[in-house]
């Protein structure tokens, strides 16, 4: 008898211990950032921009009603996903074009971003 309420109690707490669910990660989605119509962004998110080629490009940020362009930055980017992090704390919130040009400074990517 003495042995069952010994063993009575372990089969219990063995009984109530959650079980482990073990989960797999599910790989990265990488989104190209002009494949949405409106994007919501905040200081530091990590956005992807897809190229059909490598080469330089120009990122700019221009005021969507008074088209006043508050950044042009220069990068290389490479054929395939490239991956960038934005940084607007500087900027006034308010709704941006968001524009990619290539060296001869045609528009070749555009959408809407708020911030």
């Amino acid at each position: 008898m003495k042995k069952i309420l010994y063993i009575l109690p372990l089969l219990l707490l063995w009984g109530c211990t959650a079980d482990l669910l073990e989960v797999e990660p599910i790989g990265e989605i990488h989104i190209d950032i002009f494949e949405v119509q409106n994007t919501v962004v905040s200081d530091g998110d990590e956005f992807f921009i897809n190229f059909e080629s490598n080469g330089e490009y120009v990122l700019s940020l221009v005021d969507e009603f008074t088209n006043i362009t508050y950044t042009n930055e220069k990068i290389e980017g490479k054929a395939g996903s490239n991956s960038l992090r934005i940084y607007t704390r500087a900027l006034p919130k308010g709704s941006y074009n968001f524009l990619v040009k290539d060296n001869r400074d045609n528009i070749i990517k555009q959408t809407t971003i708020k911030l």
